[in-house]
């Protein structure tokens, strides 16, 4: 999520890593390689440049959540009301927080790269 955080863009070597902590590929891709292909035979989706593939990718994975993208200031939220026992929502966001607060001290460099760091953030939360 840090590499997320700092980049100055598009980074297809931070793509290659994601699908491989996520799992979609049995070893880590590198870009003298030729490209990788999922398990599934799929490209690995563009996630620091595509937007339109980050949220295909996301509304598979996460069914019935809700998508706000913010482009002007390139943030991203997801979130499911339905996913709480207590009543509150399972919230995930990129730079801002729901409460204001910030993740980071700038905004990510492109929605693809807010996105993919909103859908990244909730999935770290599994793993805490």
């Amino acid at each position: 999520m840090k590499r997320l955080e700092i980049t100055t863009g598009p980074d297809r070597q931070i793509d290659f890593d994601i699908a491989f902590v996520l799992g979609w590929v049995p070893e880590r891709p590198t870009l003298d390689r030729v490209e990788p292909l999922s398990e599934d035979g799929d490209r690995i989706p563009f996630l620091t440049s595509d937007l339109s593939q980050v949220e295909e990718m996301v509304r598979k994975a996460l069914k019935d959540w809700t998508i706000e993208i913010d482009r002007d200031s390139c943030d991203a939220h997801v979130f499911n009301p339905a996913a709480s026992d207590d009543g509150d929502e399972l919230r995930m966001a990129a730079w801002r927080d729901f409460d204001g607060s910030l993740h980071m001290e700038k905004p990510p460099a492109n929605p693809a790269i807010a996105l993919t760091l909103a859908m990244m953030r909730g999935q770290s939360m599994h793993f805490e």
